[in-house]
């Protein structure tokens, strides 16, 4: 999830909204320039090493929303380097760095930490330690607006999480702030917490420690991870738990882990037992195996909307079913474990990879629960939600902010349905496959299953060779340009004719039904320009299924809120 929101209408609908940083009381300053934006242009210096393993260490003091950590990354040189730049938020005090073990001269520059010592030649391997103090950037309006969360339970108790996708891992700890390179061996975090509370985090639990009065939880994953997904979730959680069977290896060996802070079992076992687990099925069976079926299924309560976190999925839905008898949230961030985690955008550019793909499988799934009305009801308030102001997929090299509208997601979506009606369900299944799993046939994969990194132009690729035709036409069509594309209907008594007065290269046919003296029949016409006969008296209803994503007339060109 990123700048959307839930509205209470008769469609649950996800709408971007860009939140600009403000001025606070207190120290919640505002974000420097440079950590308020996350997954720009890779800066040389970071073009210059390969992360491989993260080990972060955080204390966390509640009563003060003080943090203190100890970050080490292992990577290996690509190119030279004498200087190793990592993303900080200025407000941390950074105590000490290393290089190797050895001190490190370090230098804090806007929202950049610059370590100096011996220089590296390529394809040696490195480990880069800082030691750091402060008070986070506290989020004013999560997920929105990235942070710490710090709250409380009904009971009292210290609630807290971190909601950092839209501004990056350098919120709360020194990393490289960039999708592009997640570390190849995962990552260990250990959390340290007062002792009446639970640290919840990615991949599988190896211990609890108690000292005094603190208790530290050492969490490990080992799959590669995007730096935003290591996100603290700090309460006093109790475990609910289940087993899902191994779509693998066909045993019941898959934990099912919900933290929560509620206590209304009822409402907790339908939700989980009931729900997600449906969804759960839902989509192996579309897409192919849960990606971490080595680790776990986690889900945790969390004081804000959510956020789909790899292996631990943040929920603060309020356990509440929408119109089609789901939770749209839990399910929306779900699928990111497949669009989004297991497959991850090449760039910011990419985006609507994670978030269109995401938002589609909302009325796919809708279908799958209640029918046709489902699915058109989601897509028909997704057409009255775009903006049409920017392409979806621009050009250039662009940072997250640079999707302010919901078009990533809507158009996406659309996008989609009528890629799904050309080339026909086996084809646009196989293709989403590959997409994510690199392979048409993710059931003869076994865990680990490695993640794919994927840009625009590769699903591209991806769908025309599936399809036997280059398909790049389409895509230009719809992601490439802010306008809907207008289709021209010109009929006479002779016929009607069908053009793309705007995009004359398109390849699209027009489905059309014609009703004539009790009689109806369908025809697939070529929007070229040619007549196509028709009987004067003949009603004409041209695609009468909606295949065709194209402009309806019922929105008004760039309109953002």
């Amino acid at each position: 999830m990123r700048l959307k929101f839930h509205l209470p209408s008769r469609l649950s609908m996800y709408i971007f909204t860009l939140v600009l940083l403000t001025d606070c009381a207190g120290t919640n300053t505002p974000l420097h320039p440079e950590t308020a934006v996350s997954s720009g242009v890779l800066s040389e210096l970071q073009g210059k090493y390969d992360v491989q393993h993260y080990r972060l260490e955080v204390e966390v003091f509640p009563n003060r929303k003080f943090i203190e950590g100890n970050m080490a990354m292992e990577a290996v040189a690509i190119e030279s380097l004498s200087t190793i730049e990592l993303d900080i938020d200025p407000r941390y005090e950074v105590i000490s760095a290393s290089i190797d073990g050895a001190t490190a001269a370090h230098q804090t520059l806007g929202g950049k930490l610059l370590l100096s010592g011996q220089l590296i030649e390529p394809g040696v391997a490195f480990t880069a330690a800082v030691s750091y103090r402060g008070r986070p950037y506290e989020a004013e309006n999560p997920p929105w607006d990235g942070g710490f969360v710090w709250t409380h339970t009904e009971s009292g108790e210290h609630w807290i999480a971190t909601a950092v996708q839209g501004r990056g891992c350098d919120l709360y700890w020194p990393c490289k702030d960039h999708i592009s390179d997640k570390p190849d061996r995962g990552a260990d975090m250990l959390i340290t917490v007062p002792s009446n509370l639970v640290a919840v985090m990615n991949g599988s639990l190896l211990s609890e420690n108690i000292s005094g009065d603190q208790t530290t939880f050492h969490w490990r994953t080992e799959s590669p991870i995007s730096s935003y997904h290591l996100a603290l979730n700090i309460g006093p959680f109790k475990k609910y738990e289940l087993q899902h069977r191994n779509a693998l290896t066909g045993d019941s060996s898959i934990p099912v882990v919900f933290y929560h802070v509620s206590n209304d079992m009822e409402k907790i076992d339908k939700l989980i037992h009931q729900d997600f687990m449906s969804q759960l099925l839902f989509f192996e069976r579309m897409l192919g195996p849960y990606p971490w079926g080595h680790e776990k299924i986690g889900i945790v309560e969390i004081p804000y909307l959510g956020m789909e976190h790899q292996t631990m999925n943040g929920y603060g839905n309020g356990f509440t079913l929408d119109p089609y008898g789901f939770d749209w949230l839990m399910q929306h961030e779900f699928s990111h474990e497949w669009f989004g985690n297991l497959m991850t955008q090449f760039e910011s550019r990419d985006f609507w990879l994670h978030e269109g793909f995401a938002n589609y499988m909302q009325p796919v799934y809708a279908q799958h629960v209640i029918g046709d009305a489902g699915y058109w009801a989601y897509m028909w308030d997704f057409y009255n939600g775009m903006a049409n102001c920017k392409p979806v997929v621009p050009e250039q090299d662009v940072s997250l902010d640079y999707f302010d509208s919901n078009d990533a997601y809507y158009k996406g979506s659309w996008t989609l349905h009528t890629l799904r009606w050309l080339i026909g369900e086996d084809v646009f299944w196989r293709s989403l496959r590959r997409l994510v799993y690199d392979t048409a046939d993710p059931w003869s994969l076994d865990y680990p299953i490695q993640p794919t990194r994927r840009s625009n132009e590769d699903f591209v690729r991806i769908t025309s060779e599936e399809f036997g035709q280059d398909l790049s036409w389409f895509f230009d069509l719809y992601l490439k340009q802010s306008e809907l594309p207008v289709l021209k209907q010109e009929r006479d008594d002779n016929g009607v004719k069908f053009s793309w007065p705007d995009n004359p290269a398109v390849e699209l046919s027009v489905p059309i039904l014609v009703t004539h003296e009790g009689v109806s029949t369908s025809f697939n016409v070529p929007a070229n320009g040619e007549l196509f006969p028709i009987p004067s008296g003949a009603l004409l209803q041209v695609d009468p299924q909606v295949k065709i994503f194209r402009d309806f007339g019922t929105t008004e060109p760039c309109s953002i809120e």
